[in-house]
């Protein structure tokens, strides 16, 4: 009774898994796409190097260049299935139609006894390799002439064959190919099986039955030709019903080189009949004669391809596994055995409950399918549409599962199911913490605006892009805020109030770099420098290292040393100042501690009327730091002068020399890296949807009342256009992206994404741009669905914690994602906590990989990823809108995953300990796969709290830390870091051992600068 039931259950098994092959590729015709079941060259299949998709399509088609993988449908050790788009198409012009049902040339056929069906008929390209045949009729033979009917053949880098077909033989043909070598006549194995769109007439082959065929035996002089192994034999038409060589026959070395010659004898007589050679003789046999124009390819009956209509009520539950694969093997059980350890299924992306189940199973049975087949649900985006496909040239790498159906790391360690199980690790950390790399801020003061905002300006144009963070700053945060360690370079402008300049001076005898723009700071770093003339937007010409003569407006007031006279001299004096007083090489200042303090002093550049110093340097000996003074005005532009047409004419054409000592001067003397030869910021370009079509359909139904003409969707600084096929998208701006529906990023390997995936929601749906002003502007503004992802390559406008900017140079890992939290659950509760929760599942999403476990990341309260101690490599902002029912939160993160500006980066890491680096695809799909195991451990209650909180012990910086905590009266007090709390804040232990929580004071700096103990009610 039990083994009728195991037999029924795989029976249906079998069924359902045939039928849903079936459907896929009935869907997959339906949007114009091709289906590819091919053989991967051996040499691919590298351990260590996972699954690769070489060359997908035949070079036979006249499109392929235009061919996308949509999705890797099925594999079988190196056979995969794909599916194509845009439709692939052969011309049959070159090629030689079969003029008869049955014949021995090229092939032997016998009369094709299959019954096609009157819809869903399509035509295939078959192609086998023939130059490493050896003429034998294998045991892996294979009688094409049960799978359809053969209209052209051609013999070129492949032999190839069009043959009509239908979807259920298709279906048929392609399960046997996936798990059993097949092999056509003479011992030529199948290596390629395509749906293809055919055009053309082929040629006609003309006096057939002259062509002499190189056979070992027929039935009827089985035994007379037994021993005249290589003999040719003329075959008349009349003797082709005897014709059926045995298996384990073949052709001599000799006759199987003819045989071959012959072939393509015949086809390069093809292309040149084809050419307009009118008939044209085969070479060495004159009597065989081939004709261009003949019957076009028809199919017999229109192709209509209907998709049955899915029925979610009917829909059955089945594990989220697959089925193990069982393979029929000719050799017995050990044989068996083999195979199964060396064959590993792709696993499922979904469940494949989300498939329907046939309800017509009459048309395949189960026993046309061998059970081995390893089935992926369409990995990696589903059910498919021409919605995200992949660059045909792109390497995958897959994950696998084993045959217990627990899931297979890299180096093919089982993982258990438990969401936490996987992610405890043991450590050991690179010893980097020696290490020190000051945060790559730079940090503009003026108590004018348009000064300030001159500065910005350019500095950015002058600075490498995307190394530095350009702040302008104000006077309440330079003194409330301990930014000091956290800047490169302080820029000051103009007046300095008293009350900055101690600051100031502090920063710069403390090893600080600082350039001075016509600024007073000048004579209290350089007490000497008291005297001052006022020259009110005077023109000067002054020299700098090779630039000679430089035009440039003068300060306001001109510094210098000590004057000869009482006053600077003028023109009508009637004499230069040939000598003038030469400034103190160096300078001796007092700290706020009384602390002298030897400055050495350098002129840079001078004017060359009087030559007094327009460019001064100061270096503080004993700690390294170093300030750069500018009497003229390197900042301003040019037009800002365009009312006075001589200063305009001579600035404009002193400009590029201006930009020029600019750049020297942070470089040279101030140590940062400049632009040389950078252009224009990159063009903003369109986003593209990716992810499973049913999903993709639901997601924009729910978003149809929201949607504006033309499918805009206006969010709070981004507006979304969604493109299907035909629509004319927008250019892509700084507020609009047109986002396509069914194409393909070319920088963007969705086959990698979604076979790391392995998460329910998160990530599902994942829009993809290249350049875009911030990813959180993509969600921003709007609920849209609970794991939506977007995803930017580089971003003009990042920003991070409150209202920081976030550097993002190409190879920077950058994402946005959009949760929804339920109100009542345990996160909804405690959202300060997710935050936590993300910077963790980025780090696990690295160091949890096997042999990743020495790569030294760690996390800084509360939201930075951090190499060591002291280099910041990630961080995350969280943006939240709370509701009755659920709390809607937006997630940005940042981090450097293969970009060594401006810090270091995580595949920096990685080649140190000899490992791989990890692509953008991979990285994403291990972040979100490792976040939703997260989540789902929290909702199971206190356990999994403390689970997940053991984890982030593991890897943050900050136990036993001592800080200073300020409390509800302004007074200090030094605690020690115990932990956090249920609710993401610090929790600290007083010297009188009462414990309790505290909260940044807001600053932008440093998070555990100015703690503050809440007051107690």
């Amino acid at each position: 009774m039990l083994l009728t039931l195991y037999y029924m259950a795989a029976t249906w098994i079998q069924s359902w898994r045939l039928n849903s092959m079936r459907l896929k590729i009935l869907q997959l015709l339906s949007q114009n796409g091709s289906l590819v079941v091919y053989r991967e060259p051996v040499s691919m299949e590298v351990e260590g190097l996972g699954l690769y998709l070489s060359k997908v399509t035949s070079s036979s088609c006249i499109n392929k260049c235009e061919a996308k993988v949509g999705d890797l449908l099925w594999y079988v050790g190196n056979k995969r299935g794909c599916s194509i788009f845009p439709q692939q198409r052969v011309n049959v012009v070159q090629w030689i139609s079969f003029d008869t049902d049955k014949c021995s040339f090229p092939i032997e056929l016998n009369v094709s006894q299959v019954v096609l069906s009157e819809e869903n008929r399509l035509h295939l390209l078959l192609e086998a390799d023939y130059h490493s045949a050896t003429g034998i009729r294998d045991e892996n033979y294979c009688q094409l002439e049960q799978y359809g009917m053969f209209k052209a053949w051609k013999a070129a880098d492949y032999f190839g064959i069009i043959l009509e077909t239908d979807v259920d033989h298709l279906t048929k043909l392609a399960a046997n190919f996936l798990t059993t070598k097949l092999s056509i006549d003479d011992g030529m194995e199948l290596i390629r099986i395509q749906t293809v769109v055919v055009e053309g007439r082929p040629c006609l082959l003309l006096n057939a039955d002259t062509i002499p065929v190189s056979r070992s035996s027929t039935k009827k002089d089985d035994e007379s030709l037994s021993d005249k192994e290589g003999s040719q034999q003329n075959i008349a038409r009349e003797d082709l019903d005897y014709l059926t060589r045995k298996v384990g026959q073949m052709m001599s070395p000799l006759q199987w080189r003819s045989h071959l010659e012959l072939l393509q004898s015949f086809s390069e007589a093809a292309e040149q009949a084809a050419t307009g050679s009118g008939q044209v003789e085969v070479v060495g046999y004159s009597s065989a004669i081939v004709a261009p124009g003949g019957r076009p390819f028809t199919l017999d009956t229109p192709t209509i391809v209907d998709i049955p209509d899915i029925d979610t009520n009917n829909m059955r539950s089945v594990s989220q596994e697959t089925f193990s694969p069982h393979h029929l093997s000719r050799g017995g059980s050990d044989e068996t055995e083999t195979r199964l350890e060396e064959e590993k299924s792709v696993e499922s992306f979904h469940s494949v409950a989300q498939d329907p189940i046939p309800q017509d199973s009459g048309s395949i049975t189960p026993s046309d399918i061998p059970p081995s087949i390893k089935h992926t649900e369409l990995s990696p985006r589903e059910s498919k549409s021409s919605d995200s496909f992949c660059s045909l040239g792109s390497a995958s790498t897959l994950s696998v599962v084993s045959q217990s159906g627990g899931k297979l790391g890299e180096a093919g360690r089982e993982e258990l199911s438990s969401p936490l199980h996987e992610l405890v690790i043991l450590k050991h950390p690179i010893r980097t913490r020696g290490l020190k790399m000051k945060p790559p801020n730079v940090l503009v003061f003026s108590e004018s605006s348009a000064t300030l905002d001159n500065t910005v300006a350019v500095l950015h144009s002058t600075l490498q892009r995307h190394r530095y963070c350009i702040y302008p700053t104000s006077k309440p945060l330079l003194l409330s805020s301990p930014w000091s360690d956290h800047a490169q370079l302080l820029v000051v402008c103009g007046t300095v109030p008293d009350v900055l300049a101690p600051v100031f001076m502090s920063y710069l005898l403390s090893g600080g770099h600082m350039l001075c723009l016509c600024s007073d700071f000048l004579h209290l770093v350089l007490p000497t420098f008291r005297t001052a003339e006022v020259r009110e937007r005077e023109l000067v010409h002054f020299s700098y290292g090779r630039w000679k003569q430089v035009p440039m407006m003068h300060h306001i007031f001109c510094y210098q040393a000590s004057p000869a006279k009482s006053r600077f001299p003028q023109e009508d004096d009637g004499h230069r100042l040939i000598n003038p007083p030469k400034p103190p090489a160096t300078v001796e200042v007092m700290d706020g501690e009384n602390k002298k303090h030897t400055l050495q002093v350098q002129v840079l550049g001078a004017e060359e009327t009087w030559h007094t110093p327009s460019l001064l340097l100061a270096s503080v000996g004993s700690s390294g730091g170093k300030v750069v003074f500018s009497q003229v005005h390197l900042e301003v532009d040019p037009g800002q002068y365009e009312s006075e047409e001589t200063k305009f004419q001579a600035l404009q054409k002193s400009d590029k020399a201006r930009l020029e000592i600019l750049q020297d001067l942070l470089s040279s003397h101030l140590g940062l890296s400049v632009a040389e030869n950078q252009g224009p910021l990159p063009a903003y370009t369109p986003g593209y949807f990716l992810g499973r079509h049913e999903l993709k359909l639901d997601f924009l139904s729910a978003l149809q009342p929201r949607l504006k003409a033309d499918n805009i969707l206006k969010l709070n600084l981004l507006s979304l256009q969604f493109c299907g096929k035909g629509v004319e998208p927008a250019k892509p701006t700084a507020s609009l992206m047109p986002v396509f529906l069914h194409a393909c990023p070319q920088r963007f390997s969705t086959v990698e994404y979604f076979e790391n995936l392995h998460s329910e929601h998160i990530g599902r749906l994942l829009i993809f741009s290249e350049v875009m002003t911030s990813s959180m502007e993509g969600l921003d503004g709007a609920v849209l669905h609970h794991g939506l992802a977007v995803v930017a390559s580089q971003q003009i406008s990042g920003a991070g914690r409150s209202g920081n900017a976030w550097l993002s140079p190409e190879g920077c890992g950058m994402f946005s994602l959009q949760l929804h939290i339920r109100s009542d659950s345990y996160l909804g509760h405690h959202v300060p906590f997710l935050q936590h929760v993300v910077s963790l599942a980025v780090v696990l999403a690295i160091c949890s990989q096997t042999g990743h476990e020495d790569v030294d990341l760690h996390l800084k309260w509360p939201n930075d990823i951090y190499v060591g101690d002291c280099i910041k490599v990630g961080g995350l902002v969280v943006k939240t809108i709370v509701d009755n029912t659920m709390t809607v939160c937006n997630i940005g993160v940042g981090m450097n995953l293969d970009n060594n500006v401006p810090t270091t980066c995580i595949n920096t890491l990685l080649r140190e300990l000899k490992l791989s680096p990890l692509s953008l695809e991979k990285f994403l799909a291990l972040v979100f796969t490792k976040l939703e195991k997260l989540l789902v451990t929290l909702e199971k209650g206190s356990s999994g709290v403390d689970q997940v909180r053991q984890l982030y012990y593991k890897y943050w910086l900050h136990s036993n830390c001592e800080v200073n905590v300020i409390g509800p009266q302004g007074s200090k007090q030094e605690v020690t870091i115990l932990g956090i709390d249920d609710f993401g804040f610090l929790q600290v232990l007083a010297k009188d051992g009462c414990a309790f929580s505290v909260h940044p004071d807001g600053n932008s700096f440093d998070m555990l600068r100015g703690l503050i103990a809440p007051k107690v009610k």
